[in-house]
Order: C-alpha cells, then sequence, then structure tokens
C-alpha cells in the first residue's frame, strides 16, 4: 500500500510541476474610443414692417420677413409658410427663383428655398419677399374685407444629409399642417 501511495503521490508531484511550467501566449490591446458630435441646425425668422400700415388702393406696403440659417448649421432644405389672408388683393413680391412653392392650401402656402442651404461659418440670411401691393381698382367693399386680416409667416429647415428632398418636402408640410 505504500507502494500505491508512493506512486500516487510521485504522480501528483510531476502532474502539479508540469502545470507550473505550462505558459500560454496571451497579449492584450488598448482600448479604442469612438468620440462622436451631433449635428446642429438652427434658424430664426425676423422681419422689418410697420405694424398697423395702412391699406389703400394702389398701396405698396414695405414688409420683410427674413429667415436666417445660423452659423454652423448643417446643410439643409428651407421652408417657409405664407398665410396671406390679404389674398387675392394683397400681392407678396416672392421671387420665383429663390422659393418654389410645394403646396397651397387655402390662404396658406408654403415654399422651399430653391437650393440646399451649405454648412457656413456665418449666419446665412433667406429674404422671403419685400412688399406687399394692392391695386388700384380695389374697392371701398374689397378694402372692408380686408380689415383685421394678417400675413403670417413661419419658417422650418430640415437636414439636407441622408434626405431625398421629397421627404424633407413631406416633413415640413406636415410641420406646417398639424396643429
Amino acid at each position: 500500500m505504500k507502494k500505491k501511495l508512493s506512486i500516487l503521490a510521485v504522480i501528483a508531484i510531476l502532474a502539479v510541476a508540469s502545470f507550473a511550467t505550462l505558459a500560454y501566449l496571451t497579449d492584450s490591446a488598448d482600448a479604442v474610443t469612438n468620440t462622436f458630435t451631433v449635428g446642429n441646425l438652427d434658424i430664426t425668422l425676423t422681419e422689418t414692417y410697420t405694424q398697423n400700415s395702412k391699406i389703400y388702393p394702389g398701396a405698396t406696403i414695405s414688409k420683410t420677413p427674413v429667415v436666417t440659417v445660423l452659423a454652423n448649421s448643417e446643410p439643409s432644405f428651407l421652408y417657409v409658410m405664407v398665410d396671406n389672408q390679404l389674398s387675392p388683393h394683397g400681392v407678396l413680391n416672392i421671387l420665383p427663383e429663390n422659393w418654389e412653392s410645394i403646396n397651397v392650401n387655402g390662404t396658406k402656402t408654403i415654399y422651399r428655398y430653391n437650393s440646399i442651404v451649405p454648412l457656413s461659418a456665418s449666419n446665412q440670411p433667406f429674404t422671403v419677399f419685400s412688399t406687399v401691393t394692392f391695386g388700384t381698382g380695389l374697392t371701398k367693399t374689397e378694402l372692408a374685407t380686408l380689415q383685421g386680416k394678417d400675413i403670417i409667416i413661419k419658417a422650418y429647415a430640415h437636414q439636407q444629409a441622408g434626405v431625398d428632398q421629397s421627404v424633407a418636402d413631406a416633413a415640413a408640410i406636415t410641420h406646417f399642417t398639424t396643429p
């Protein structure tokens, strides 16, 4: 029995010794950190206008709404919604080479700026129109219907990256028509 114990002890010692001399190849790498930034898109809407301007036949009233895409905003599609409650008597001088009508519903028209607004380190102002003109044949009855009516302008911008123009147009229409 001592012989068996001795053999088992020798085997156990050899087993421990053999595991103690085993070496495994190992390695590690430093962590890789990916930093992401978030894009930015900021606009403002301002206007130069004299409140309560008088309407009369042949009047041209100065009214200049300006949408500004602020510095460092991502490239974008730019939209305005103009609710011209003075229409058809009050005509706005919106330039078709700058703004394209994409949706009309009653007195409300949604326009898209004709170019993608690029990334810029500076603010980028876009004039919507500059005057409201009334025809010389405007009657007293027609003038009375304009009392208390307004021209309301709203602005919207949509990122251009990864978006088709039709998708941005649909988003703008939804934005302006959803209460």
